[in-house]
């Protein structure tokens, strides 16, 4: 039996102000519930300078315990691999945090499955679409939430007092098509027509410097229409929750979501909460805590990661969605009850104690009996090899596409042709 060095080593987007670093974040308050030893590990992956680095709490540049937890999704762990030294996942039991948004799972991660020993996800709806093709377990944890009163109000974000104001956010890096903030934008049309003098669609977007297409497509729907305002701006946590408090409902017409963590959010704000009624969302929302949007389905075509002629999520019914729009506008004090509700709801089964308490419990699991009884983590040497093999395929046949490389390569050819020789260069 193996030493024991029961803890785990957190790593992630933990600075990081977007989706998936609230998701890291949301498991480190869970588990900070517990009395589990835990470090956390940066990998330093490059991602966008557009979004917001907000210091969350100390990294470790070691470790030290048997268990890693690693939340980065597939499109960036070729990176991680590549770029971390390979002993980071040596001798460990290694868990994949991962969030998907489509009921299938691409093609490409499954040579990912090896490297780890288990699969934690956010939603029953990952768990299925992942567990289809994982050869190893896949475990759900919500994600908790806990949130600190924001400080800012209406005024102090230039926001009108007498106004109703529907709110709603979307990240360029997310797919405006996945998050479909122009589906929100027609139903706020279809509730209201343009320029509403009593209220207002306020859309929070990231920061669009690396999307010009498809922040043209947001501008031209808005069009003259000045009760929709479009807020482009990097924000710390205050802000960006202050925005989320100051609202009088949340909506999203999302067509598919992994967890769908800013409703939860809205919904622990006690605010009434318009979303799809499709995918991950509906295991915290229901007809008694949310207004949920009927929809039909349809092909994601080539309008998201992956999933290129392979994909269905959901188009909400714009109308429908509407309708629900004029209900709680008319009807704010029967709004309000379904926002308490969703509060004292989300509350409850997102907290982090209560998440704590399920983490601790798996953990201390795989420490009696994968790691004590088994005489520890696994190496992965051969699998990481495998993987950086790969990458490195992948960017010679990038090379060889080069017109220059393709003519210096017929050129070699034909000379091998002609002499009877097999020349090769080093990196073929």
């Amino acid at each position: 039996m193996k030493e024991n060095n029961f803890g785990v080593n957190i790593s992630g987007y933990i600075n990081k102000q977007f989706g998936l670093g609230e998701g890291v974040r949301s498991n480190i308050r869970a588990i900070q519930t517990t009395n589990i030893p835990y470090v956390l590990n940066d990998f330093n992956i490059e991602i966008s300078k557009y979004i917001y680095d907000e210091k969350f709490a100390e990294i470790s540049v070691s470790n030290p315990y048997d268990i890693n937890l690693i939340q980065i999704n597939i499109d960036r762990l070729e990176q991680v691999i590549v770029n971390t030294d390979k002993n980071y996942f040596q001798d460990k039991y290694n868990i994949a945090f991962w969030a998907w948004e489509l009921e299938e799972f691409p093609e490409e991660s499954k040579k990912f499955f090896n490297l780890f020993n288990e699969i934690w996800v956010p939603s029953n709806f990952c768990a299925e679409a992942i567990s289809k093709v994982s050869p190893v377990p896949v475990v759900k944890f919500m994600h908790s939430i806990e949130i600190e009163t924001p400080i800012l109000t209406r005024k102090d974000l230039y926001l009108p007092e007498d106004k109703f104001i529907f709110y709603g956010m979307f990240d360029y890096y997310s797919s405006i098509h996945r998050k479909n903030p122009l589906g929100t934008i027609e139903a706020y049309e279809k509730a209201f027509g343009k320029n509403h003098t009593e209220t207002i669609l306020l859309l929070k977007s990231g920061i669009s410097t690396e999307f010009p297409e498809e922040k043209e497509l947001i501008l031209q729907r808005i069009a003259d229409n000045k009760s929709i305002i479009l807020i482009e701006e990097l924000m710390d946590r205050n802000k960006l929750y202050s925005y989320m408090n100051a609202c009088d409902a949340f909506v999203s017409l999302h067509r598919s979501e992994g967890f769908g963590l800013t409703m939860a959010e809205a919904m622990y704000f006690g605010k009434p909460v318009i979303a799809t009624a499709y995918s991950a969302n509906t295991e915290f929302m229901n007809i008694n805590n949310s207004f949920l949007v009927q929809y039909k389905m349809v092909d994601t075509g080539d309008d998201y990661y992956f999933a290129s002629g392979k994909g269905f999520w959901a188009d909400p019914d714009t109308s429908y969605a509407a309708e629900l729009m004029k209900f709680i506008f008319e009807n704010p004090e029967k709004a309000n009850e379904i926002g308490k509700k969703a509060q004292i709801h989300v509350k409850e089964i997102l907290s982090p104690q209560a998440m704590g308490n399920r983490i601790k419990a798996r953990l201390e699991y795989i420490n009696e009996n994968m790691i004590q009884n088994s005489g520890g983590g696994s190496s992965n040497k051969e699998i990481i090899l495998e993987i950086e093999n790969e990458l490195l395929q992948k960017k010679i046949d990038k090379l060889k596409s080069y017109f220059p490389i393709k003519m210096k390569l017929a050129f070699k050819n034909l000379k091998n042709k002609l002499t009877g020789s097999k020349r090769k260069y080093m990196w073929e």
